[in-house]
C-alpha cells in the first residue's frame, strides 16, 4: 500500500477518534447538567410539585392563644391574623384558643379549644391531617376529580374524606376517638391501634356518628347525637367556605415571604415580653423584702412591749 494511502487512512481514523470522544464528552456534561438540575429541582421542591399539586394551607387566627411550631425548630410561636402552612407544621390552640385552616377555596377547617393538629402532608393526592388531641369541625366541597384523596387520623381512627360536613374529637385521658357525618356526604373510619386485629371499616352516612373506646370490643355507627354539640361551628364553616370564592393561590416565594415575617414578629415581640417582665419580677423580690422587714419590725415592737408590761407591774 502506498505511503499516502496509509497516511490518509491513519488520519481518517484518528478524525474519526476524536469526533467520538468530543461527541461522548459532550453527552457527559449534557448527563451531568440534567443532573443538577434534577437534583436542585428535587430540593427547591419543584420537582415534587410537577408530581402532585399541593393544597394552599392557611392558618387563621380567630381568637384566644394559637401557637405554631416548624419542622425548623421544636419551640412554639404566638400566632396572630393569618400565615400559610407547610407540611410537618403543628398548629395549637390553648384554652381559650379558637383557629380556622382553609384549603383553597375547597375547605373550611375549625379547631376547637385545647386542639393540636399536625399538618402531615399536603399534596392533594395524598393529603393528610393528624388530630393529636381536641376536636375539629370541617366543611370540604365534593371532589369531583377522583384522584384527590384527604384523610385526617387520630391515634384510634382514620377517616379518608371525599367531600362532607364532618367533626372529630380525640381525648388522650380516655384514648376515645369520636367521629361524625352532618347533612352532607359520608365518611369511610377504619380503627386503628389493634396490630393483632384485621382493620374494619364503617361507613358513616348524613346525621350519624361512631365512638371508638378502647373498653369496648364492638362498634356501631349510630344516629347524631352528642356529636351534634359541634353544629355551631359547622354553621361558621359553610359561611367561611362561600367567602373564599375567588380565591388566587400565592407564589413559594410569597408564601415564604409571610411565614417569615409571622414568625419573626413574634419572636420579637416574645424577646420584649421577657425583658419587660425582668423589671417586675425585680419589683416583686423587692416588695416582699420590704414586707418581711416591716413584719420583723412590728414583731420586734410587739414583743418589746410585753417585757416592758411585767416590769411596770412590779413597780
Amino acid at each position: 500500500m502506498p505511503i499516502k494511502s496509509i497516511f490518509k487512512t491513519a488520519l481518517f481514523c484518528a478524525l474519526v477518534s476524536a469526533g467520538a470522544g468530543a461527541f461522548a464528552q459532550e453527552e457527559d456534561m449534557d448527563n451531568q447538567k440534567y443532573r443538577q438540575m434534577l437534583q436542585q429541582a428535587m430540593k427547591s421542591g419543584n420537582y415534587s410539585q410537577s408530581q402532585g399539586q399541593s393544597w394552599d394551607a392557611r392558618l387563621k387566627v380567630v381568637s384566644g392563644t394559637v401557637l405554631v411550631k416548624t419542622i425548623q425548630g421544636d419551640e412554639w410561636s404566638k400566632v396572630t391574623g393569618e400565615m400559610p402552612l407547610d407540611p410537618n407544621d403543628v398548629v395549637k390552640t390553648t384554652a381559650d384558643g379558637i383557629a380556622e385552616i382553609y384549603l383553597d377555596d375547597k375547605g373550611a377547617i375549625a379547631l376547637g379549644r385545647n386542639t393540636e393538629l399536625e399538618i402531615t402532608d399536603l399534596l392533594q393526592d395524598d393529603a393528610v391531617f393528624s388530630l393529636n388531641v381536641g376536636s375539629l369541625v370541617a366543611k370540604i366541597k365534593h371532589f369531583l376529580n377522583e384522584k384527590i384523596k384527604l384523610r385526617v387520623r387520630t391515634p384510634a381512627a382514620v377517616c379518608a374524606v371525599r367531600g362532607t360536613e364532618f367533626a372529630v374529637e380525640y381525648s388522650q385521658m380516655s384514648k376515645e376517638s369520636s367521629i361524625a357525618v352532618f347533612d352532607e356526604g359520608r365518611l369511610a373510619v377504619t380503627q386503628t391501634g389493634d396490630s393483632g386485629k384485621d382493620a374494619q371499616e364503617y361507613l358513616l352516612e348524613k346525621n350519624t356518628e361512631i365512638n371508638f373506646n378502647p373498653a369496648q370490643k364492638r362498634f356501631r355507627t349510630a344516629p347524631l347525637s352528642r356529636m351534634g354539640r359541634h353544629r355551631g361551628a359547622l354553621g361558621t364553616m359553610r359561611t367561611r367556605l362561600a367567602t373564599l370564592k375567588g380565591w388566587k393561590p400565592k407564589s413559594l416565594s410569597k408564601r415564604a415571604e409571610l411565614r417569615s415575617q409571622a414568625l419573626k414578629r413574634k419572636v420579637i415581640r416574645r424577646q420584649l415580653q421577657d425583658g419587660k417582665a425582668k423589671p417586675k419580677a425585680m419589683r416583686g423580690t423587692k416588695a416582699v423584702r420590704g414586707a418581711k422587714a416591716l413584719r420583723g419590725a412590728k414583731a420586734g415592737k410587739r414583743a418589746k412591749t410585753k417585757r416592758q408590761a411585767p416590769a411596770e407591774e412590779a413597780e
